[in-house]
C-alpha cells in the first residue's frame, strides 16, 4: 500500500544534500513521459525503446516541487557549539571547498539558500504543515535528522520520517543497495512511501536532547556506531586510508575514489582528501609528483 497526497494538501519535505533535493523536487511531479522526451545520453550500444522506458518508469509522489528543503549544513564535520550557518561552521565549508574554484559569490549563495531552507522548515511547523523528513544512515543524514529535531522540540508539529533501507528487492534474484538517497531514481521514490512512519512527540524529545549532547561535546566528527550517532575523534577514518595505501606511488584521485566506492560510509571526498594532506603534513605520505595541478586531487603520492 502506497500513501500518496491528496490533491491540494502542502507536504515539506526534509532531505540533507543538494543532490537528494534535486531528485526529490523532480519526484514530487514525476513524468515519465516527459524524462524520455528530453535529451538522452548514453555509453556503448543503444537501449532499445523498451529498456529506456524500464529505465525511467515511475510514478510522482504528489505535491508542489518548490515544498522541498535541504538542511544540507554537513554536521557529521565540526564544530556545531554555535550557530548551524555561524562564522565557524562557514570556515568548515570553505576548508573542504579548498581545492575547488568556488567564489565568494557561489558561497554567499550556499550559505543564504541553506538559512533560507531552514526558515522554510520551521514556517511550515509553525503553519501546521505536515513534514515528512527522508533520512539515511549516513553520518550527514542521521545529523541532519537530530538537528531537526532538536530546531524543532518546542513546536507542536506533525513529522513523518521515511528511513532508507540498506536494500531493497528487485526480483526473486534481484536487489538494489541503498547508501543515501541521492542514489534513489526520482521516478522510484514513491515506492518508499509504504515506509512512512509518524515520529511521535517523545521520539523528537529524545533525538532532539541527543543532538544537545553532542553539541556539547563539539567533536571534530560524529559518526554511527552500533546504529547510534557518537562523536569520534577527527583522525577516526585514518586506519580505512592507511589500511588502503598501496605499496607503489599513487594518484590521490584513485584511492580516494576506492575509499568512496569499497566503504560506502556517506564521507565526502573532501574529507578523505583533507586527511590526505594532513598525513602528507605529517610526513606519513610524500607527494612524488604534482602530476596535474589542475585536478583537486591530482597529486602523486607514495608511503614513506
Amino acid at each position: 500500500m502506497y500513501i500518496f497526497l491528496i490533491e491540494g494538501e502542502a507536504m515539506l519535505e526534509v532531505v540533507f544534500s543538494d543532490s537528494e533535493k534535486g531528485s526529490m523536487k523532480v519526484a514530487k511531479n514525476y513524468n515519465a513521459k516527459t524524462m524520455l522526451g528530453g535529451a538522452i545520453g548514453y555509453i556503448g550500444k543503444k537501449p532499445t525503446k523498451a529498456e529506456l522506458g524500464k529505465h525511467f518508469e515511475g510514478q510522482a509522489i504528489g505535491g508542489n516541487s518548490q515544498d522541498v528543503v535541504n538542511i544540507g549544513f554537513s554536521l557529521d564535520i565540526g564544530d556545531i557549539s554555535g550557530e548551524i550557518d555561524g562564522h565557524e561552521r562557514q570556515n568548515i565549508f570553505r576548508k573542504l571547498w579548498g581545492r575547488f574554484e568556488v567564489d565568494n559569490k557561489e558561497q554567499e549563495r550556499f550559505f543564504r539558500n541553506q538559512r533560507k531552507d531552514m526558515e522554510k522548515l520551521l514556517s511550515a511547523a509553525k503553519d501546521g504543515i505536515p513534514i515528512r523528513i527522508w533520512k539515511s544512515n549516513t553520518p550527514y543524514s542521521a545529523c541532519g535528522f537530530h538537528f531537526v529535531c532538536h530546531l524543532l522540540k518546542n513546536i507542536d508539529c506533525d513529522i513523518r520520517v521515511v528511513s532508507l533501507p540498506e536494500y531493497k528487492p528487485i526480483s526473486e534474484n534481484e536487489i538494489a543497495e541503498y547508501n543515501h538517497w541521492g542514489e534513489v531514481a526520482a521516478g522510484k521514490f514513491y515506492q518508499f512511501l509504504s515506509l512512512e512512519k509518524q515520529l511521535t512527540k517523545i521520539e523528537k524529545r529524545i533525538i532532539g536532547d541527543r543532538w544537545h549532547d553532542l553539541m556539547v561535546e563539539n567533536a571534530p566528527l560524529r559518526a554511527i556506531i552500533n546504529g547510534k550517532l557518537t562523536s569520534v575523534p577527527e583522525n577516526f577514518y585514518d586506519f580505512i586510508i592507511m589500511n588502503n595505501l598501496p605499496d607503489s606511488d599513487f594518484i590521490m584521485a584513485r584511492l580516494i575514489g576506492k575509499l568512496l566506492g569499497e566503504y560506502r560510509l556517506g564521507i565526502s571526498d573532501s574529507w578523505y582528501a583533507l586527511r590526505i594532506e594532513k598525513m602528507i603534513k605529517e610526513n606519513k605520505l610524500i607527494v612524488v609528483e604534482e602530476k596535474d595541478p589542475s585536478h583537486p586531487y591530482g597529486k602523486v603520492v607514495r608511503k614513506v
